[in-house]
């Protein structure tokens, strides 16, 4: 059994975050301030929608809430320069 790291669970966040942003590109290809809300408020949605033990996992890594949003963050930076190319 593999061990969970903070680094497996921030891979695993801006995995969901890019099939979001995939799946709703007009949420995220607009006025900067509005995608800036929306990129937050899908880390907000992450956060608390965590099953018990995600919430436990997070809390045993010291993950918090500004790191899921950090990392959603970065995974539309991604997102948007590879869809720039």
């Amino acid at each position: 059994m593999s061990r969970i790291t903070k680094d497996a669970v921030r891979k695993e966040v801006q995995q969901l975050a890019i099939g979001n942003y995939k799946s709703y590109p007009a949420d995220y290809e607009s006025v900067p301030a509005v995608v800036s809300d929306n990129v937050r408020s899908l880390a907000n949605g992450y956060w608390d929608c965590r099953a018990y033990k995600e919430v436990e996992r997070d809390e045993k890594l010291g993950i918090s809430l500004q790191d899921y949003q950090h990392w959603t963050k970065e995974a539309y930076e991604a997102y948007m320069h590879a869809n720039r190319n």
